[in-house]
């Protein structure tokens, strides 16, 4: 069977190649314990190894710089080895972006969230989520489940999601594996504890700057949603006062858009951190825990495959 010129061409495309993966990610049933959110418990140890509680300053700020190096560099190495030993590197591509992309679980993590919280199971909802954030979840109202849960959920969709597929299409399989990378060593190592302040500043910095344009294609798309430009406008004038600027203009516009108030006072290892209130007026219910994630997402898709859309039109004009 001959297969004309132009499809071939189309179907090594990294756009079909993501599209592919993105399909596989959301159907193939790949347990939690086996993506890449799994490593995080070895990274904080290796982190506490690196970043001892004694450590002088410079010796954790030296600990932060070299910590991403120890980890990426024989990863990339390994990488580009094994894609150069593979028959298809397109196949292997797609399976290992599929690996790295991850948004089932937190559906999951968000229907289960629902499902205790309608029940009247307050602690097994706080227990459950403790699982997915850093911060004391045990004081935390029914209130106070719902808007963690929904920041939670926007920002590991922003960083493991729509960053890795931007990274693959602007850096390729290498990029992607870069911002994954990137995205669990900031998780791991989060500067939002004290002890981890300097030592995790480096990875937190280059986890916002990896986030810079995805965010601003996501905002910026708000414009034909309803209440986009109010949501527009609020993105880049609250998230001044949020502590990072790129997932600050991230909750406060879909925060405004959706009417979901964000922010406010949480515990850090029973210290209490002050976080400016942004976003719409009303509380978070249960019944509004998927609608940040559904948005985006959907807003990712719609992205995805006009791209590829667009990819396959520009091939076949000019190679049928």
């Amino acid at each position: 069977m001959n297969i004309p010129v132009w499809v071939q061409t189309a179907l090594h495309a990294p756009p079909v190649i993501l599209l592919a993966a993105l399909l596989l990610e959301a159907w193939l049933p790949i347990p939690a314990r086996w993506k890449p959110s799994a490593l995080i418990p070895l990274l904080q140890r290796l982190v506490r190894r690196v970043n001892p509680k004694q450590a002088s300053p410079k010796q954790q700020w030296m600990a932060g710089l070299l910590l991403p190096l120890v980890v990426i560099i024989p990863s990339l190495i390994a990488s580009w080895s094994i894609r150069n030993l593979a028959p298809w590197e397109m196949l292997f591509d797609m399976l290992l972006l599929t690996w790295l992309l991850e948004s089932q679980p937190l559906k999951e993590c968000l229907l289960a969230v629902r499902q205790l919280l309608q029940q009247d199971k307050l602690a097994l909802a706080r227990l459950q989520l403790s699982r997915w954030v850093l911060r004391d979840t045990q004081s935390l109202s029914s209130m106070g489940v719902c808007k963690a849960a929904i920041e939670m959920s926007m920002l590991r969709l922003l960083g493991q999601w729509f960053t890795v597929a931007f990274g693959y299409l602007l850096l390729g399989i290498h990029g992607a594996l870069f911002c994954r990378l990137i995205q669990l060593l900031a998780q791991s190592c989060n500067m939002k504890l004290d002890a981890n302040r300097l030592c995790g500043e480096f990875t937190a910095r280059m986890l916002q700057t990896l986030n810079t344009i995805p965010v601003l294609i996501l905002v910026l798309l708000q414009i034909f949603l309803p209440h986009g430009f109010s949501g527009v406008k609020n993105a880049f004038r609250q998230c001044r006062y949020w502590p990072a600027v790129t997932t600050g203009m991230l909750l406060s516009g879909y925060g405004t858009n959706l009417n979901l108030g964000l922010g406010g006072p949480r515990f850090y290892v029973g210290e209490k951190i002050r976080y400016p209130r942004i976003g719409g007026t009303q509380e978070p219910t249960s019944a509004s825990l998927l609608l940040a994630y559904q948005r985006l997402i959907s807003l990712g898709w719609l992205c995805w495959l006009l791209l590829a859309a667009m990819y396959g039109w520009y091939v076949y004009v000019h190679l049928a």
